[in-house]
């Protein structure tokens, strides 16, 4: 706290809260008081900074990550010259182009791009987000020119509006997306180079990274390997002593991307995205930030369920145990899609602990069951289609396996979950994935008919089936 005897003292301390105060309506009110209050880049301010942190932000964690920032930004700012440019630069190297002054044209765009964002429904919003940037670049050709660096700012929203929220309708559209992404990324990057703006580098990197990754569920090696430089590249700026938070997304991220990776042996790989796993939770806050807490703990769980070294059963065990504890903030109320999410990776294990156990297999499945048939509630065909028919496939293997009892009941349900799955997954929207659940359909209804004759239900195929579903090219994968 300020020294109020202390008549200077006092002033900065005045000042400082100004600047706070004026930065929690925008970055660029931020940036206009620094700039019109030059003082402050004295290192003095940075003391008192300090002594804000260290004596009222310790229970407030988003308080004293903005004091962090601040302190940063006074630091770069002085180092970049101590000028009213430097302020402008330093504050584009922390939040990006759209810190600096844009027209009125294009506040308006970014208003209500505002309002879209905060409806946090990106499944139902990404179209409308889409066409604001796209109507962004448009306008820009009858209009003053705006700097690079809002260029570049809008050229990475591009790129993660493209790929945000539920799987697109058609495979084409998800390619064509991800190829629209790459290029809006690269665009961006010929603007934020390491050299002038490394914050922004490293996040576009990191955008870059998620954007191969993507491409890489579908089994394209090329694309699992450029992810992982692209985070290598982000490891240059993000340490935990400068970006805390940014470096524990990274770390998940390439642990997730170690555990896609073909290239090399698959336990050593599964293991190093264990390891990346493990040194991003010890590291992580659940009170700090529960949203990445939780997503480490869903990453760490997914490579656990695909590890090799081990005992298999103990590694399931340990997923979901990961996933229960990222259950305790991804609730369906605040993260249902996060939740949904879980509860597809919960019924994977429940599936698959009935197939390699001899007790319990029953059990094993009606868990299955419910927990497939819980995501469906969230996988909407109006917003989740496509999640919804993989879900469906998945949930008709568990009928298809619990009628090797003689269930007919069970046989009519896996028939109704692949006619519904087959609604989405059309020959000419997902050929490959139409394919396989037509086959999967045919087995059925060949399985009701040896029923109806008073045949045994044999089924053969169940492993391959499943094995199938899990390596589909279907970027979705629980």
């Amino acid at each position: 706290m300020a020294d109020f005897n202390d008549p200077l003292r006092f002033d900065l301390f005045q000042q400082i809260v100004l600047w706070l105060n004026s930065s929690m309506y925008g970055h660029r009110k931020g940036r206009h008081y620094l700039e019109t209050n030059l003082a402050l880049l004295e290192r003095a301010t940075d003391r008192e900074l300090t002594r804000l942190i260290e004596a009222e932000a310790e229970d407030k964690p988003e308080m004293k990550q903005q004091m962090y920032r601040h302190r940063f930004l006074l630091q770069d700012a002085r180092n970049r010259g101590e000028t009213t440019e430097a302020i402008r630069e330093a504050y584009v190297n922390m939040y990006g182009g759209l810190a600096l002054d844009i027209p009125n044209w294009l506040e308006e765009i970014e208003q209500q791009r505002l309002f879209l964002k905060r409806l946090r429904r990106p499944e139902r919003t990404r179209k409308a987000e889409v066409s604001l940037l796209q109507t962004a670049f448009a306008l820009m050709a009858d209009a003053p020119a705006l700097s690079p660096e809002t260029v570049a700012e809008l050229h990475n929203e591009l790129g993660v509006a493209l790929l945000q929220g539920a799987y697109q309708p058609t495979q084409e559209a998800r390619l064509q997306a991800l190829q629209m992404a790459v290029a809006s990324h690269e665009k961006a990057l010929a603007t934020y180079t390491f050299e002038r703006y490394p914050l922004q580098y490293a996040k576009t990197r990191m955008y870059l990274g998620a954007a191969y990754q993507q491409y890489g569920l579908s089994g394209r090696l090329d694309e699992v390997e450029q992810a992982i430089e692209c985070y290598q590249e982000a490891a240059r700026v993000y340490t935990p002593d400068t970006a805390y938070d940014q470096w524990l997304h990274l770390q998940t991220s390439l642990g997730a991307a170690y555990l896609q990776r073909i290239v090399g042996d698959p336990c050593d790989n599964i293991e190093q995205a264990i390891a990346y796993e493990r040194v991003a939770l010890q590291h992580a806050l659940t009170s700090a930030a529960p949203a990445l807490w939780a997503t480490i703990q869903i990453n760490l769980g997914d490579a656990y369920r695909q590890r090799i070294v081990g005992v298999h059963q103990q590694s399931l065990e340990q997923a979901m145990v990961c996933y229960r504890s990222a259950l305790q903030v991804f609730t369906p109320q605040q993260y249902p899609v996060e939740w949904a999410g879980i509860h597809t990776r919960l019924a994977s294990i429940f599936q698959e602990q009935a197939m390699n156990e001899s007790g319990g297999r029953d059990k094993h499945l009606r868990c299955a069951i419910v927990c497939y048939e819980g995501a469906l509630q969230i996988y909407t065909p109006d917003a989740f289609m496509v999640e919804q028919a993989a879900t469906l496939v998945k949930l008709a293997q568990v009928h298809r396996m619990r009628a090797q009892d003689g269930s007919r009941y069970e046989l009519d349900q896996a028939a109704r979950c692949y006619r519904a799955a087959l609604q989405i997954f059309t020959s000419k929207a997902f050929p490959a994935e139409y394919r396989q659940t037509l086959c999967s359909l045919a087995e059925v209804e060949q399985l009701r008919q040896e029923w109806l004759q008073g045949g045994s239900v044999n089924q053969p195929q169940q492993q391959t089936e499943y094995n199938n579903w899990n390596n589909s090219s279907i970027v979705y994968r629980p």
